[in-house]
């Protein structure tokens, strides 16, 4: 992505708590790499009732099955929905979570 790009991400969750730990170390990296990027987390029931509207959703692999649902919900917009690596959220790699979103980004 390009530096000055803003694009907005939203992690989801069982109750918006266990993301908080990845949301920090996303925010780390996009600030390392000079990117200016909206992190965020709520837990998946709550998606709707967000205000803003993302260009990335993450579903934390533990809610997984959640996939369907959020897809389903975003349709019709340019959102990209997506779980994310077991490996890579279990390590809070921030770094590895912020490429793939950039990839599912770009399309």
């Amino acid at each position: 992505m390009e530096r000055g790009m803003m694009m907005k991400i939203l992690l989801c969750c069982a109750m918006g708590m266990s993301t908080s730990v990845v949301v920090q170390a996303m925010k780390k990296s996009a600030r390392v790499q000079g990117k200016d990027y909206k992190i965020w987390a709520t837990d998946a029931d709550s998606v709707d009732e967000e205000d803003d509207c993302p260009d990335v959703v993450l579903i934390g692999p533990q809610v997984g099955y959640k996939l369907e649902d959020l897809n389903e919900y975003f349709e019709g917009t340019k959102t990209k929905v997506a779980v994310m690596d077991k490996t890579q959220y279990g390590n809070c790699d921030g770094a590895a979570i912020v490429k793939f979103a950039e990839a599912l980004y770009r399309g």
